[in-house]
Formats: structure tokens, C-alpha cells, sequence
């Protein structure tokens, strides 16, 4: 009796340690609370260069642009709306506001450097110098270099915000700011002496969803905010001059 007590004793100890050894499958269990290596390396800074990389390697884009506080008797661009590619090329339309005349909205198409618009006095598209109304050549936005995707990288001390859902997406806000000559550079307007704030919001696959921009973009009390979306990575988007 004494030894059927032993034996079975030892099969219960040996089964013991063979079953805790394929729960471990070899592998070290983490303390709680810590973080792989990959997790840990992801900063607000690596979240704004992999939506630059995104946006830089997508075949085509649609852009939305929208304003906030631009002053009344300022020449400034209000909105716009168009297709984009790394060409750079621009199609689409753009509002802007000429004090003498209110806010006009001019169909435009923009490639090889050159930009044509509709315009109350042309009924046909023509050659045009964007900055006359205020706007810059919308083409040069979706540039790889100095262009919308060259902004997010250029953000000073970005930090997360938080999380929220856009649509099916789950969206990072990130915050910085952007020296105004970055600004000027991209935009073609804006003051290249000042500082202004930036609110991105990106999704968990790297798409720059929304960038806010505000500051001193035209003389005046008020701070102006520009707001950019961008949707429809990877569309097919062909431009020809008019």
C-alpha cells in the first residue's frame, strides 16, 4: 500500500510539472503593465512620419478645405474641393474671398506648374496666378516635397490627444505646432514669423484623416483656422491642362 501511495505521488508531480510547461510554451510571461518593444516605440512623432509615408505613397487623393474667421476685408482663400495626385496635379474648385467683389467660387485645374481657372471674367478656363486671390497653387499641396505631407513632419513638440471614432475608423489626434515659414512654404500665405497650432487626426492605418491649422494667416484680431480632410486614398486620378 505504502508503495502505490509513492508511485502515484510522483506521476501526480511529473504530470504537474509537464503541464505547467506546455501552458508556458516556452515563453516568459510579461509583468503586468508593461509594454512590447514595438508598442513602446510608437511616439506622436512616428505616428505624424508614417501619415506622411501614407499620404507620399498613395496614387491619388481627395482634399476638402474649409475655413473659420477670415477677416472681412481681406483677400483669402475660403475653401475648396478636388482630386489630387504626387504629379503634383490639382482639379477641383476653390472659393475665394475678394473684398470688392464677396466670396467667388472658380473652377481650377492645376498641373506642370501652371494653374487655370473659370473665372467671372473668363467663361473658359485660363492661365491665372493663384496668388492675386489670395490662394496658392493647389497643386504644389500634394507635393512630395514642401508640400501638405512635408507639414506633418515639420510640427514642433507633437503630442497625443485622444482617441475618438470617425465614421468605421478609430482616429489619433495629434497636436503640435508649426513654424509659420513651413506654413508659407506650403500654403504660400500665411506670416513666415509667426508660430501657429496644428490638430491632426489619424487613423490606426496611418491615413492623415484631418489636419486643423490656426494662427495669424491675415492681419486682424482674430486667429484664422484652415481645416483639411483627406479621403479616398488610393484613387486614380488623371489631370491634363485645359
Amino acid at each position: 500500500m505504502r508503495r502505490t501511495l509513492a508511485v502515484t505521488s510522483s506521476l501526480a508531480v511529473m504530470v504537474s510539472l509537464v503541464l505547467t510547461g506546455c501552458s508556458n510554451d516556452g515563453k516568459k510571461s510579461s509583468p503586468s503593465g508593461t509594454k512590447s518593444a514595438t508598442q513602446a516605440a510608437v511616439t506622436p512623432r512616428s505616428v505624424l512620419a508614417e501619415a506622411k509615408k501614407t499620404l507620399d505613397d498613395t496614387s491619388g487623393v481627395h482634399l476638402k478645405l474649409t475655413s473659420d474667421k477670415i477677416p472681412a476685408k481681406e483677400n483669402g482663400l475660403v475653401s475648396g474641393e478636388g482630386d489630387g495626385s504626387h504629379a503634383p496635379a490639382f482639379k477641383g474648385d476653390i472659393a475665394v474671398r475678394i473684398p470688392a467683389a464677396g466670396t467667388i467660387n472658380v473652377p481650377v485645374v492645376a498641373v506642370g506648374g501652371k494653374v487655370w481657372a473659370k473665372t467671372p471674367l473668363s467663361p473658359k478656363m485660363a492661365p491665372i496666378d493663384p496668388t492675386q486671390f489670395g490662394a496658392p497653387d493647389p497643386a504644389n499641396i500634394f507635393a512630395r516635397n514642401g508640400g501638405f505631407s512635408s507639414l506633418l513632419v515639420a510640427t514642433q513638440s507633437p503630442k497625443f490627444g485622444d482617441k475618438k471614432r470617425d465614421g468605421k475608423d478609430i482616429v489619433q489626434i495629434v497636436t503640435g505646432t508649426l513654424p509659420g515659414s513651413a506654413i508659407k512654404q506650403t500654403l504660400n500665405f500665411g506670416d513666415a514669423g509667426t508660430t501657429y497650432d496644428a490638430v491632426y487626426q489619424i487613423t490606426e492605418q496611418g491615413e492623415l484623416r484631418s489636419a486643423e491649422l490656426t494662427g495669424a494667416f491675415y492681419k486682424g484680431p482674430d486667429d484664422t483656422s484652415y481645416t483639411v480632410e483627406f479621403t479616398k486614398y488610393g484613387e486614380q486620378v488623371a489631370i491634363k491642362a485645359p
